[in-house]
């Protein structure tokens, strides 16, 4: 959903939504484009401005266990103000082990250091300290199969990087890197931020990964590989027929089998994907409605058109000013 249409269903203004969304406290919330796309299911963020002193509170932290506990063992220090974060080593481990997302850390010659929990349960890591100081990421020879050679290289060149919508061979990684040697089902996709870590001399430290879900689909293996398919190709025509030879299965079998497990048919799929993309897109202001809808590959005055203001009870102009209003 949009930021507009979160603010509706928690009864706060758009401001402050992106402003969550912009400090990490939405789950899953991820930015393309001018858009911040936040999932259906994502929990209100707590509001803390009206809380002087919310680890205090007596219904306990809202932070990590550890991290809170390591606050009150030190916070009285004097020798360590709780302002200086950065100066705490111990601190700062127990926030990036915490970290909501896969992230890990690297040496400018690509060597791994630290991987955060997500991270290891990603990759079904037991033991990471055999990976510590061992690990290569810049000697994977899968890097360009995969898709990623280039934001790793620019990502180690010091370049701050990021990557929408990639694949991820998640049973290679696991076979790659994991202890547990286990079968995953589905099919995910992340988005991938690289930051590089700078010392005062402006000299490459470290540079830090962070993955972030976009997609993850977990189905029979052909509704997986329909489903992928249909959104990688939101914008072209629809045509069963070349979607059924993905699958290998005729168009019949393959639309009772969709349904089936789905409660839809491919085509309503694909018709639910591009209502959602118009649906975002008619946030963008800098794009006119014939834009928007040329943009996703659909005639203005078409049968989409028309079922837009069925499903929605507004034209697109109307819906545009209502997610818009200031």
């Amino acid at each position: 959903m949009t930021v507009k249409e979160a603010g509706e269903k928690w009864g706060l203004g758009i401001r402050i939504v992106t402003l969550y969304c912009v400090e990490g406290r939405i789950g899953g919330a991820v930015k393309k484009g001018n858009l911040w796309l936040i999932p259906e299911d994502a929990a209100k963020p707590e509001d803390r401005r009206r809380k002087k002193a919310p680890i205090q509170e007596e219904k306990g932290p809202a932070i990590s266990k550890d991290i809170y506990d390591l606050y009150e063992q030190r916070k009285h220090e004097d020798s360590w103000p709780f302002q200086s974060l950065y100066e705490n080593k111990e601190l700062f481990v127990q926030i990036v082990k915490h970290f909501p997302y896969p992230m890990h850390i690297c040496t400018p010659d690509g060597t791994m250091l630290l991987a955060n929990e997500e991270y290891l349960k990603f990759a079904k890591i037991s033991n990471p300290e055999r990976l510590y100081k061992k690990h290569n990421i810049l000697l994977n020879p899968n890097l360009e199969r995969w898709g990623v050679k280039d934001f790793v290289l620019r990502a180690f060149q010091g370049e701050t990087v990021y990557a929408y919508d990639v694949k991820v061979p998640h049973q290679e990684i696991i076979e790659r890197l994991g202890d547990n040697k286990e079968l995953v089902s589905g099919s995910m996709f992340h988005n991938m931020t690289a930051l590089p870590i700078r010392d005062s001399n402006d000299q490459l430290l470290f540079i830090v990964f962070i993955f972030i879900t976009s997609r993850y689909y977990q189905d029979r293996e052909e509704i997986m590989k329909g489903k992928e398919y249909i959104d990688d190709h939101w914008k072209e025509e629809f045509d069963i027929d070349k979607l059924a030879d993905i699958v290998h299965m005729s168009r019949y079998h393959y639309t009772r089998l969709f349904k089936q497990y789905t409660g839809i048919t491919p085509y309503s799929y694909y018709q639910d994907v591009k209502f959602s993309k118009l649906k975002e897109m008619l946030c963008d202001n800098n794009l006119s409605i014939t834009q928007v809808f040329d943009e996703c590959g659909v005639d203005y005055n078409g049968n989409l058109a028309k079922k837009f203001k069925q499903k929605l009870g507004m034209t697109p102009s109307q819906y545009r000013a209502k997610m818009t209003q200031k």
